[in-house]
């Protein structure tokens, strides 16, 4: 508990044991009167002279105090107790009738038991609406618990007349003291709500604050993401520059060194031919090795850049190859056709066939959930044509992503045509304008 809390629960306790000394203050008055009547034999004066006739003091006494430590008790456990909204305003009911039943028995004569009750609902009840429903109901029951107004309506006996019994300098005497208690009570109610308004004041200032830093953080943040974003982009960027130095770094050093050679060995035969024959072949010999040399050097670079299956495998067996893995892996059947008896094609082409499969496999698994792939290839003319059909979710709307995108960058490079359908899951179908019968070899 803070000391704010504590500071409250302390003034809590200080208006119970007021009220307790108030309650007592009554039930020792209206009980001594009593007794002071019977052993000075004035019952019919004072019978004569009063509108009700009082009940029992011990009676009055009991019932008084057993409702008072029954509320003090309520206010006590619920403050430690979890919160429950039905039982909570059960709870406060209970208060308000023990606050009636403590104002009857004291006749109309004191209600500042209610600013106790109000003190500890302004800061138990959370809810606005229920909270200001109470305390409309203990402001009102206030205001109209008072003598005057009571007994009008009904026939009540007042405190003035258990004082009337005595001579004027004791009946001011009491007077002074219950109105001096009830100030007290007051005063103390007073001091508990300016606390708890400064509490309140300065935790709404708190949360103020908090919600100021918080904005401010969400600013700083948003700040970053784009700063972080800008930093990925300037990294991606240095990746793909990385990535063509070593490219350059690669083709300068083989193509580079074995142009250079060829050129020098065309300049030694240039200047050979005239004089000899037999030395300028020798020399276009060496010339041929080097030339055979710098391909396979460039070959070996460019090699670099392919997937792992092709460097071992042929097109068709890496295909089959992928195809079985995912399958062995996945619980997705693919069905490969293949019209052409032989796929073998220039590298970059079959580079590109082999990415567009994979690709649109796992596009089929991952976004589309599909259980069944069918893959065609086929010859049309000058085209291929290579069909990816799936049974999955599909799309009504297509938005590409990398993987959509990087298939159509892939195809136009080398000049050919890609389809999108997803109305029956999804088809991919791209046209390849192959070199047929070509060999760089």
């Amino acid at each position: 508990m803070d000391i704010k809390n504590k500071n409250l629960y302390y003034l809590k306790i200080c208006m119970s044991v007021i009220n307790f000394v108030i309650l007592a203050f009554f039930s020792a008055v209206s009980g001594y009167t009593i007794y002071y009547i019977n052993q000075n034999f004035a019952a019919r004066d004072f019978l004569e002279n009063v509108t009700y006739l009082p009940m029992e003091s011990m009676k009055m006494a009991v019932v008084t105090f057993l409702a008072f430590f029954l509320l003090l008790m309520i206010i006590e456990v619920r403050g430690k107790g979890r919160k429950n909204t039905v039982l909570s305003l059960i709870v406060y009911v209970m208060e308000i009738l023990l606050c009636l039943v403590i104002i009857r028995c004291l006749y109309i004569s004191y209600n500042g038991i209610i600013l106790l009750v109000v003190a500890d609902i302004v800061t138990s009840i959370r809810d606005k609406h229920n909270r200001a429903l109470f305390l409309a109901i203990m402001g009102f029951i206030y205001i109209l618990s008072d003598y005057s107004i009571v007994s009008i309506q009904f026939k009540v006996i007042s405190f003035q007349e258990f004082l009337n019994v005595y001579n004027s300098k004791i009946s001011m005497l009491l007077m002074g003291a219950k109105n001096m208690l009830v100030s007290i009570n007051i005063f103390v109610f007073i001091v508990y709500m300016i606390i708890l308004m400064r509490n309140q004041m300065k935790e709404n200032a708190r949360i103020a604050l908090l919600n100021i830093q918080l904005q401010t953080a969400n600013a700083r943040l948003k700040e970053m993401n784009v700063q972080l974003q800008d930093y990925a982009q300037m990294q991606k960027k240095m990746g793909e520059t990385e990535e063509r130095n070593r490219i350059a770094r690669e083709i300068h050093d083989t193509l580079g060194h074995t142009m250079t050679g060829l050129s020098a060995g065309i300049d030694a035969c240039i200047a050979m031919i005239d004089f000899s024959v037999d030395a300028t072949k020798k020399q276009l010999n060496k010339i041929s090795k080097v030339a055979r040399q710098g391909i396979n050097d460039i070959r070996r670079s460019v090699n670099k850049l392919r997937p792992d299956a092709l460097e071992h495998l042929n097109l068709e067996a890496a295909l089959e190859k992928m195809m079985e893995e995912t399958m062995e892996v996945s619980d997705v059947s693919i069905y490969y056709h293949c019209d052409l008896p032989v796929l073998k094609f220039n590298q970059d082409e079959e580079d590109m066939i082999y990415r567009v499969v994979q690709e649109g496999i796992t596009n089929a698994i991952r976004h589309g959930k599909a259980s069944n792939i069918e893959i065609n290839i086929q010859k049309e003319n000058k085209w291929l044509i290579l069909s990816i059909q799936d049974d999955g979710i599909g799309c009504d709307e297509i938005q590409s992503g990398f993987g959509l995108i990087h298939i159509k960058e892939r195809i136009q490079m080398l000049n050919g045509e890609v389809k999108y359908d997803g109305s029956h899951g999804f088809h991919i179908t791209a046209k390849i304008p192959i070199r047929w019968g070509e060999n760089y070899d």
